[in-house]
């Protein structure tokens, strides 16, 4: 195959011809393997796949509508409504037309390609061969990222999260269910996308992973599940789920749920509330927190030493020994958050993007604002310069960042970039301009500039003295803990969601996945918020807007949103409350968690 396909999937669906007049010659290419005939048709110029193809191939689910009512084609988070011999059909409430409508054949629905086309990244080439049209569908090269087992009592959930959303194939056939992923073309990938997985539950044995063709990331799941299992996705990140069923007569009655221990009456309460949305039920948690009561602390906290690094906030309350918390701001793949982050007065992250941020000062005030870094470094007999970011790689040339050792215990060689090693008593170390790592001294710090920058860190002798003035724009002196998130929700007792200033994507504002906030009301009360969909019926949790109204009935006065979907997390007295959107907790880079003095603790028991 032509490398210039390379990092697509190739699927083979077998072509059935209803009629030598209806249906012209033409084959459907996915993955280089045939499945049955009569999973694709070519009808007046125009290819349609069936359901089964859909699935099987393309890795989307189909839903049947009842009467009346439109299919819904689903994948990653985007959903296609389709009726059949309608040329019209919408996708995410965005009318569209094809050139031919959707049918029913022997009761099975077949899509236009063009539909699937139009709501899904899929792309098509078509070649004329000796037996007529030949087409190859391209899906886009991921990477498979962590795989996350969840315990159920039903079933054994995989989760599987990708790079982004793409095209894949999959069959169950003798206990063994394989799942084929585009690769992404960088050929130098292929040794960290080699996995070996083995689980505790007997209903799997073991997870495969690894490369099998040039442009193919084959996953291999063998399991002993007496049903089919369940394949499908999720957005938000993009996710491959897949549920392994036990067998109905071996499922033991479900426990009693665990009693909580509420928090001492004095530090706050915790309760839950029931709200509803045009799609449904939806379950909401509410720590509410006296943070002045001296019974109590809240302060953000990452999942480990390094920023490199991710926990589920169930482990974060465990090793911390804290009463609960929920999940914190957004954060990268590798680990890093992407927002402010400063726990008991030691910066950690800098704000980001002119994000809300909430902040805790040194006299237990609540701060909740946009922020700006104002960074600086003063260098003793030489002046003052402009600090750009702090524990980030640089994004722009001439540039100054700073390392301390929660990035790490070093900084990556770069042959761009000039760094200066300062020492726990500020003293400039070293100097490395040739490219080579460089050790971040404990309790030190690294200064790395590039272009302009590198040039300036390069005039500064060994010995001199450097210290750093870490601020924000406004300022917010004596601050002792903040954690960013984004956007502002509530201000001043109102919904006020500044989505679109702080540059979040109108998918993230409107959609409608689980979701977690900070705030406080009036009298100072810090509130904790998660919300799930609830029950069968629901189809998710809340759109921005109207959680911002929720959060105002329960009495925020300031609020502001944090990460949410499947990280939304929400513990007390150790046990995770809320019901993930993939089923099982996801690890997060940081958390906001709540203790109680032991003294205050032990009343609770």
């Amino acid at each position: 195959m032509s490398r210039r396909f390379a990092g697509c999937v190739i699927v083979a669906l077998g072509l059935a011809l209803a009629t030598a007049a209806a249906a012209d010659p033409c084959t459907v290419v996915v993955n280089g393997s045939a499945l049955d005939d009569g999973l694709a048709i070519c009808q007046d110029g125009e290819v349609l796949l069936s359901a089964e193809a859909l699935e099987r191939g393309l890795g989307l689910t189909v839903l049947q509508g009842g009467e009346g009512q439109p299919w819904t084609v689903r994948g990653f988070g985007i959903s296609m409504l389709v009726r059949p011999n309608a040329e019209a059909f919408s996708v995410e409430d965005r009318l569209c037309r094809a050139p031919v409508a959707a049918s029913l054949h022997d009761g099975a629905l077949f899509v236009p390609l063009a539909m699937v086309r139009e709501a899904f990244p899929i792309f098509a080439r078509c070649e004329q061969a000796a037996a007529g049209e030949r087409w190859t569908l391209l899906g886009r090269g991921v990477e498979v990222g962590d795989v996350r087992e969840g315990l159920h009592p039903q079933k054994l959930r995989l989760v599987l999260d990708l790079t982004g959303p793409t095209a894949f194939s999959w069959r169950n056939k003798g206990g063994r269910l394989t799942l084929d992923l585009p690769a992404p073309a960088d050929d130098g990938q292929w040794t960290r996308s080699i996995r070996l997985l083995h689980f505790d539950d007997e209903l799997v044995s073991e997870l495969r992973q690894g490369p099998t063709a040039e442009d193919t990331i084959r996953v291999e799941i063998t399991h002993s599940s007496p049903l089919p299992p369940e394949v499908f996705t999720l957005p938000d990140p993009p996710r491959v789920v897949v549920d392994l069923l036990r067998d109905p007569d071996d499922i033991p009655a479900q426990p009693e749920p665990p009693e909580i221990a509420q928090m001492p009456r004095a530090a706050g309460v915790l309760h839950t509330r029931n709200f509803c949305t045009s799609r449904g039920p939806v379950r909401v948690f509410v720590m509410e927190v006296a943070t002045d009561s001296g019974q109590v602390e809240v302060r953000p906290a990452l999942a480990a030493s390094t920023i490199h690094e991710r926990a589920t906030v169930s482990q974060m309350v465990a090793s911390l020994g804290a009463y609960g918390g929920i999940n914190g701001g957004f954060f990268a793949r590798s680990g890093p958050p992407l927002g402010m982050l400063v726990i008991d007065g030691e910066w950690i992250r800098d704000p980001w993007g002119g994000r809300t941020v909430l902040g805790i000062a040194e006299d237990g005030r609540l701060l909740m604002d946009r922020l700006e870094f104002d960074g600086q470094i003063v260098f003793e007999g030489l002046g003052t310069q402009k600090l750009h970011a702090l524990n980030r790689g640089h994004e722009e040339m001439d540039t100054l960042v700073m390392y301390t050792p929660r990035w790490g215990e070093f900084v990556a060689g770069a042959g761009h970039c000039t760094r200066l090693a300062v020492d726990a008593s500020g003293v400039v170390t070293h100097c490395e301009s040739e490219g080579r790592v460089v050790p971040i001294p404990q309790g030190g710090f690294v200064l790395s500039g590039n272009g302009r920058m590198a040039r300036s860190l390069g005039k500064v002798a060994v010995g001199t003295r450097v210290t750093p003035r870490l601020g924000t724009k406004p300022q917010w002196p004596a601050l002792r803990h903040a954690i960013g998130g984004g956007p502002r929700l509530v201000r001043d007792g109102r919904p006020h969601v500044t989505a679109g200033p702080e540059r979040f994507r109108p998918d993230v504002y409107a959609s409608a996945p689980s979701r977690s906030a900070v705030g406080f009301t009036r009298d100072g009360r810090l509130l904790l918020v998660a919300v799930e969909g609830q029950g069968e019926h629901s189809r998710g949790g809340m759109t921005l807007q109207e959680f911002a109204t929720t959060l105002v009935k329960l009495g925020a006065w300031q609020a502001m949103n944090l990460d949410g979907g499947g990280s939304t997390s929400f513990v007390a007295d150790g046990q995770l409350l809320n019901r993930p959107d993939d089923g099982v907790a996801r690890r997060v880079s940081n958390a906001l968690l709540v203790f109680t003095h032991p003294a205050a603790r032990a009343e609770t028991r």
